[in-house]
């Protein structure tokens, strides 16, 4: 099994009675719709919620790394915290000098590639298993559930830029972003959270009259 995937999502048994449409013939439950087209792009376009645990990411780190996906002509952030967007629509994010994370889009080309040409070079590079859970707020609403949660205003974080912060009392890590011109906020945090974190975001944003989304949504055009 290829490290760069978690390859389940810790709150499947909350989604399996909605009876969403999952992705057919992967290995990690990914939803992919949860009602029709129309009605999710609505709900993207005001207040979404979506569950991205079921896709790769991989985790690099060591004074080599940033070179080493140069090489493989990835655009490498100069700045940390700051992000990019790869060729296949997922996002890499620098942590630190030397230190990357890398999460796939539904596409998922660009991080199985780098798994198969990731060779270790004893610390220079090091492979860093991410057993992350992972969720999205997106949409014009999608702010008002983070004022709610978090203590940071994201008025004034920058977009493409990572936040370590806590939402909901959770140590989490936020990066802020446009997606086809809405906020968008993807949250990275500790798999064993991801029940009460799902539940308790889950409940705001109904409050707010949004609605669960499925991965496939996020991959449309505009």
């Amino acid at each position: 099994m290829s490290e760069t995937s978690f390859r389940r999502t810790p709150i499947q048994h909350l989604l399996e009675p909605l009876k969403p449409v999952w992705l057919p013939d992967s290995q990690s439950p990914i939803v992919l719709r949860y009602r029709t087209r129309e009605q999710e792009q609505a709900a993207m376009r005001k207040l979404g919620l979506c569950d991205l645990s079921g896709l790769s990411r991989l985790g690099l780190k060591g004074a080599a790394a940033a070179n080493w996906l140069r090489e493989q002509s990835l655009p490498v952030p100069e700045q940390v915290y700051a992000s990019e967007h790869l060729s296949d629509g997922g996002i890499i994010v620098r942590l630190g000098m030397t230190e990357f994370l890398l999460e796939s889009s539904l596409q998922d080309i660009v991080v199985p590639q780098l798994d198969i040409l990731l060779t270790s070079q004893g610390n220079q590079l090091i492979r860093v298993e991410r057993q992350d859970a992972s969720f999205l707020l997106v949409g014009s609403q999608a702010r008002e559930v983070l004022v709610q949660t978090c203590g940071v205003n994201f008025r004034e974080v920058s977009n493409h830029t990572w936040v370590f912060t806590r939402l909901a009392g959770v140590s989490c890590g936020i990066l802020s972003y446009l997606h086809q011109g809405a906020p968008a906020y993807r949250l990275w945090f500790d798999c064993s959270y991801a029940v009460y974190l799902w539940e308790t975001l889950f409940e705001i944003v109904s409050e707010l009259e949004g609605a669960l989304i499925g991965v496939g949504i996020l991959d449309e055009p505009e």
